[in-house]
Order: structure tokens, then sequence, then C-alpha cells
């Protein structure tokens, strides 16, 4: 029987057993190579990280013991040298060290030509231009440390001293901003590292040193630093790499920092330990137990004289020892004070102050670039040459031979004075002389510090001028109302006489030379109440170029040009200039005076020049005076004459003070009316002149907006009275009867009161349209306390205030309470009447 080959067709089932068994087989091999995958990553992170890291890695390092340092035999040390290099050992780096001050290897690490610079304190501003790997290495802060003989408590008592501080240093910034914000004013001298900061502080030319405390911690016994309670800013200390590069690098530094930090046994553990470790054990040397056995054994076969010639020769050999050791510590002490040397010179020569080292014979040991440009004939150097020649003897005989004699005994001494003739002795120094003592704390000399206070002192000279011109005014504006008081019957009596005078009248001329006599004496007070800053009383709207050409055709201007021939006047005056607010007849005063003292400074001709302009400050200007940003128009004289040297520039405004001939030029008050009438007016003077070159006057004025308002004319018949009842109060006599006269011509009933008290009392007796009430009088009541008086019974009582000093606060707070105009002694019998009619009709 044979049996042939049957064909089998699949069935459903079949089929789909099959297409199972297919799916479950690559569903296995798609587990299998993720899984192998996984493993692959996983297993060889290495290799991934070590092809994105460099293997050759440039890495900085500075002096910051124990941190990061270079050691005695000159390899790279501290806590993040050795993580590092344990790090780089398992993933076999390259290490290449480059040496240098932090600001330099910072700036390198910025511009990417170092990858790595340990020991980097982290801050926000920082990261802005580096990257930091994530995990604290260390923690640190920054302390204050002083000398043995000084305490420091707080921050307060930082105020004026010398802080020797590292350049660049993030402990240095942070201080600034706190002595900024406790505004605590002190010097700082930076250097290129701690160990220089110590040294300074050490040699005494600072008060106090900052440093991070685990570098002080660590050197301030080297030093003989004490270190003091105060301590601020906590840091973070961290590896830093180029902003945007070697990503790989800082986490592979994380990863392993975090390893270290898990097992107590690592490098992590050790290197702190090593480092930060205060105290150690000593360690006995390997060879000291079998050299003892030997020596035992051999002491044992040997006799007496074998034994004392080997003490003879180890005793020698000691003394050999210690002579070679004490020959190489003076070698090193010589080199580290040449070291010292060189790192003083370089702060002395970077600090804006002149400082100079002297021993003990008045000797320059060596100087700043500062201190050697003081002289008028700078030199490149002036070492071994004495202070004596260099600053003159005159000089140092009168100034700092004694200061120089009590800081030899140990004592810091501050002078302030001017340079010697033959220096710039326009320029104020603020000298300290300290004593200079070497490492063994010997006295050898001295450091003298010339710090440049012009400025201060100018400011303070300023401030005595305003206070001696602010007394005379008080004294001025006394005077100016006794003699106002005095002026009324010569000004007002031939005025009231002259009212029914015809031009032909016989007694016309003689009361006409009367009334101008008296307003000539009344323009002299004047000038002394504009000096009192008292001058200045109804302020209107009108124009500079309006007052300057009223007066050059006045007859005070005719009067001044005809004084001196061979003078050329140019005038130039801006179209549109903005309206100011003032006294017309107070600025007229101004430009004469400015006219006079130009002209007079020609006496052999020249050219004066007159100008006016808008000008718009948008920020403060410093001039002669601090100007504020605002608008102004301007009025500008300048002269080609004689000028003046900056000690008349600085007195050009005091009253009576004038470098002219005594009696050619007036009273001497014109400058000083000038600078009053200025103030009055809200204004500010700017002045430029040097001897033989002329002198400009600029003076500046706030504009306004408001526009000239036309004043109409009216005569004396206008403003008469309709027999109102009128009381005048005045403790003059003279004035009293002097008023009553004029008021009674002008058709007025008039009463007169010699007193505040006597006033009250006849308001209370019978009613006053109007009170005419002298402001200043003696006794319990003045103006002011009468006025109070007398409106507690009658609120609608009427007043108008006279006086003949100023519009005082008390004036105005008289005119708050219901009193009206405001009128100066000695007044005129027009405006008296104007005044009062206007009050009495409500008129203004």
């Amino acid at each position: 029987m044979s049996i042939r080959p049957q064909t089998i067709k699949p069935t459903m089932r079949t089929e789909k057993t099959i297409h199972k068994t297919i799916g479950q087989i690559l569903g296995q091999s798609c587990a299998t190579f993720l899984f192998l995958v996984c493993i692959f990553l996983t297993l060889t992170p290495r290799t991934l990280q070590a092809s994105s890291t460099p293997t050759a890695i440039t890495v900085g390092v500075y002096s910051n013991e124990p941190t990061l340092f270079i050691d005695n035999n000159g390899n790279p040390a501290g806590i993040f040298i050795d993580i590092l290099e344990s790090i780089a050992e398992k993933e076999g780096w390259q290490l290449e060290y480059t040496v240098g001050h932090f600001d330099k290897l910072f700036n390198d690490v910025v511009q990417g030509k170092i990858d790595l610079l340990p020991a980097v304190a982290y801050s926000e501003k920082r990261e802005e231009i580096i990257d930091y790997n994530y995990a604290n290495v260390i923690a640190n802060w920054a302390g204050l440390y002083t000398a043995k003989s000084t305490q420091i408590s707080s921050f307060l008592e930082l105020k004026n001293k010398i802080i020797g501080v590292k350049a660049g240093d993030i402990h240095f910034f942070a201080l600034q901003k706190m002595m900024k914000n406790f505004n605590i004013e002190c010097r700082y001298l930076e250097t290129d590292e701690y160990t220089t900061v110590f040294e300074m502080l050490q040699a005494g030319v600072i008060d106090v040193a900052v440093v991070n405390r685990l570098f002080g911690e660590k050197n301030k016994l080297q030093f003989a630093a004490e270190e003091t309670s105060v301590l601020f800013n906590p840091i973070e200390m961290r590896f830093a790499v180029p902003k945007g590069q070697h990503q790989q690098l800082t986490h592979t530094i994380d990863t392993y920092l975090s390893r270290f930090k898990a097992d107590e046994t690592s490098i992590y553990y050790k290197t702190i330990n090593k480092w930060l470790m205060v105290e150690t054990k000593y360690q006995k040397p390997f060879w000291l137990r079998p050299v003892l056995y030997a020596t035992l054994g051999i002491t044992f076969f040997l006799c007496i004289t074998l034994i004392l010639f080997r003490l003879q020769v180890r005793n020698r050999t000691a003394e050999l020892q210690e002579i070679n050791k004490n020959l190489v510590s003076q070698i090193k002490e010589r080199k580290k004070a040449e070291e010292t040397l060189q790192k003083y010179a370089r702060v002395i020569e970077a600090s804006n102050d002149a400082i100079a080292l002297i021993d003990r014979n008045n000797i320059h040991v060596f100087t700043n670039k500062v201190y050697r440009s003081i002289a008028v004939t700078p030199t490149a150097s002036i070492t071994g040459t004495s202070i004596i020649d260099y600053l003159g003897e005159d000089f140092y005989n009168l100034e700092l031979k004694d200061a120089v004699a009590s800081c030899l005994q140990g004592e810091t001494v501050q002078i302030q004075t001017r340079p010697r003739l033959g220096h710039n002795n326009e320029f104020y120094w603020n000298i300290t002389i300290s004593p200079y003592y070497s490492t063994a704390r010997e006295l050898e000399g001295y450091v003298i510090d010339i710090h440049d206070v012009t400025e201060q002192v100018e400011l303070q000279n300023r401030l005595k001028n305003s206070q001696k011109m602010e007394a005379i005014g008080m004294l001025a504006g006394g005077v100016a109302h006794d003699l106002n008081n005095i002026l009324s019957g010569l000004v007002s009596y031939p005025d009231m006489l002259l009212i029914n005078k015809s031009p032909d009248d016989p007694m016309t001329t003689p009361l006409l030379t009367i009334k101008k006599s008296g307003e000539r004496a009344a323009t002299i007070v004047q000038d002394l109440l504009t000096l009192a800053r008292r001058g200045v009383g109804t302020q209107v709207i009108t124009n500079i170029n309006t007052i300057i050409r009223e007066f050059l055709t006045s007859p005070e201007h005719r009067s001044i040009t005809k004084s001196v021939s061979g003078i050329e006047y140019n005038v130039n005056l801006e179209n549109g200039l903005p309206n100011i607010k003032g006294s017309a007849v107070h600025l007229s005063k101004i430009l004469m005076n400015f006219f006079t003292n130009g002209v007079e400074a020609m006496p052999e001709g020249g050219r004066l020049s007159i100008s006016t302009k808008k000008v718009t400050l948008t920020e403060e200007y410093t001039g002669y005076e601090a100007i504020p940003p605002g608008s102004f128009s301007t009025l500008t004289i300048t002269d080609t004459g004689i000028g003046m040297s900056t000690g008349e520039i600085n007195r050009v405004f005091e009253p009576f003070y004038t470098s002219k001939i005594m009696g050619r030029s007036g009273t001497g008050l014109g400058m000083a009316v000038v600078w009053g009438t200025v103030k009055d007016h809200n204004g500010y003077i700017d002045i430029k002149s040097k001897p033989g070159q002329g002198t400009t006057f600029m003076v500046y004025f706030p504009t306004t907006d408001e526009l000239l308002v036309e004043q109409d004319k009216c005569t004396l018949k206008d403003y008469l009275g309709n027999n109102e009842n009128i009381l005048v109060v005045d403790d003059l006599e003279e004035q009293r009867i002097l008023t009553k006269g004029i008021l009674t011509n002008l058709n007025y009933k008039v009463d007169v009161a010699g007193s505040g008290l006597e006033a009250i009392e006849k308001c209370q007796k019978q009613t006053y349209e109007l009170l005419v009430l002298d402001m200043i009088m003696p006794g319990e009541y003045d103006g002011l306390s009468t006025f109070e008086a007398i409106k507690s019974s009658n609120p609608r009582q009427k007043a108008i205030i006279v006086s003949g000093f100023s519009e005082t606060s008390r004036v105005k707070k008289a005119q708050a309470l219901g009193a009206g105009t405001y009128i100066k002694k000695p007044y005129s019998v027009e405006s008296l009447a104007t005044t009062i009619y206007r009050e009495l009709n409500g008129s203004s």
C-alpha cells in the first residue's frame, strides 16, 4: 500500500494561531530590544558623558586658602582641588592649571579662556554671565578682622574707618551696599588678595580687614589679626564654567558630589577634615623607634668615651642646624618683606590720595603718582629725598613738624591746610599722618595721606558767607525801618503842600528839591531793604527787554556813559522773550548796577555787551551757584575790563566790599543789592571772570505765561474821600500828624491813636470806616495784635497796613484776617490816596 502525500490547507483556526504566534514573537523581540537599549544606556553613562566633556580641562587657581591656593611646593591645593582631582582620576580628565588673581581668572572664565574656576561665590548677578554646578561645595561668609588693640562690635563703628578689601570680592560689594543703606561713611583700600589685606592690617595701614571667614580662621594667627563678632553675607562656594558651555562637566561634578556627600568615608569629608581641622595630633617620626633602639644598643656596647664623643658631635650638629635654620628664616623674612612692600606700592599707586611712606629721618621710602604730581614740576621718583625739601622747609616747620613728632610717639594726627607757595594753593588739603610699624612692631616711620577737600571747604565757606549776608541783612532791615519813619516827613509833607501849588509858585521849586532829596535818601534805604531780602513788595508781570529799552533812554544811562569814553556798547535782545513776574523798579536797579560795574571795570575803554535770551535747563546746572531745571529769561552783561580773581568773585556780593577807589562808586551796596533783588525774584546768578580777561554776569529769572496788563492813568482828584471816618494808628507823633494832614486834605474825617491799646479803646466807642494801621509799635499790641482785638468785636472792620520795615509774616497774617493793602513808608500822597479809596470802595 502506498501512501500519497496530501496538501493540508490551513483552517481559519490554524491561521489565527499562526498570526498570534507571530505577534507574540514580534512583541517579545521589541521588548527585548528596548530592554537591551536601556541596559546599554544604564551601563555606559561614563562613555556618553565623556564624549561631551573635554578630556583636557583648564582650571584657574587663585589664593583663597583653604578652599583654593598654591602650596609652598608650587602645587595647587585646597578643598576644591582635592575634590576635583578625585573626580578627574575617575573620569580620566587631564587637568591643566593656570594661576592668577581672582579678577583676571573670573574674566577669563566669562570670556571662555579657561574651562573651570573653582571656589566661586554664588550670586544671581554673576549667574547672568557664568554657569555654576548645582550642588553647593561649602558654605562661607564674610568677617571683620582688626588688630589686637582695636575692637569692633557693629557696623556703626566702621564710620570714618579705613577698610581693606580685595578688589572684585563679592563680600566687598555686599559691605558697600550695607554702608550706603546705613549712611555710614568710610574709606576703602582695594588690593589683589586676602593675604595682602591681612598684611596691611598688620602694618597699620588699615583699621579693619574684610576677608571670608575660612581664610580668616586659617591665617589670623600668622598676621596677629583679631576676629570680631561681626559676620555678614553668607554665600555658597561652587564650581563655575563659561556661560552656556560645559554643562556635562558641571553635571558630572554634581553627580560625584551627591555620591561623596552620601558616603562619610569619601574624599569630600576627608578634605573637609584635612583643611578645616584646627588642631592636629603630633605624630612621631617613623625612624624614631629604630634609632632609639640602635642608640641603646650602641650605648650598651660602646665605652663612655665614645658616648661623650657622640654627644659632642650631636651638639655641634644641632648648633649648625640651628644656624642654618636661622639663615633660611632670615632669607624668607626678607623676601616676604620685599613682596609686602611691592604689594603696598601697588595699593598706594592706585589710590586717589597723595600717599607717601616716610622713615624716621623724613626720607621718602616710596610714594604714589598723585603724591609726586603735587609738586610744581612732577618727577618720576623722589625716593631717597627729604619731605622737608619736597614740601618746603617753611611748610614743614609751620604745618607738619609738630604733627610728625606726635606721630613718631605713636599718635595719628590730622591737619587741614593749604599747600605751600609754589604748589597749587587754590586747593585745600586734609593731611593724615599715621605711624608705620615693622612686622616686629617697631615704629620705623610714618605714612602721610593728603586728601583733597577743596570742594567741601568751598561749600563750608559759601555757607558762612550766606550766614554773614543774613546777619548783615537783618541789621540793614532794622536800620531801614527807622530811616523810613524819619524820611516820611521829607517825602510826604512836600508832596502834600504841592497839591495846591501851581508850577509858577515861588515855593514849588524848594518843595520839589526837598521831596527829591527825601526820595534819593529813600532810594538808599530801599537798597538796605533789598540787601535784607525784604525789598520787593508788589510784583507785576513785566519783560526784561522793556526794562532794558527804558533804561537805555534814561538820564541814569546817559550819566554813566559820559563818565568813561572809548567804550563800545552792543545790545542784542531776543524777540519773543518770555515775561517774568517782578518789580520793574528793582529790576531796573539791577541793570543799572551791572551797567555801572561794567563801565567802571574799563577805565581805558573796551566793549560792553547786553543781551537777553530764553534758556531751558533740563537738568541742574552748577556754576557760581546751583541752578535747578526750568525755563528762564536770562540777562547777560559782558565787559572786556580788568576781570576778577577767584577771591574777588567770592566776595563780589558782600555789602560795602569794592575793589575800586572808595568814594568813587557810590555806597558800596550796588552788587549786594543785585544779589538781594535777584533772590527776591527767585532768580540765580552765574559769573565767569579771569584777571585781565573781562567779566560776564548772567542772571536767570523764572518765566511766566501771564500777559502784560495796561495800567490806567488817573489824577488825584479821582481819589478824594466822602467824609468817611478814618483812624490813623502810629506810635510816632510826627507820622500821625503828617498822615492826618494828608487825609484831611483828601476830604476824610481823621482821628489818631498813639498805640494799639488806645486804638482798641477808641474802636469800642466809635465806628471807623477804615484803619490806617502801623505794623511795628512798641508794647503789648503791635499792628497784628491790635487788628485781632478790634476784629473780635467788629468782624467787618476794614484796615490798610503801613510800615517802614517790610512785608513780614505778621503783615500777611493781618491780611489773612481781612486787612487790605500793605504800603511801605515813606509813602506819597498819591499812593496813600489811591490805596484808601480802593479799600473803601471795594476795588483792587
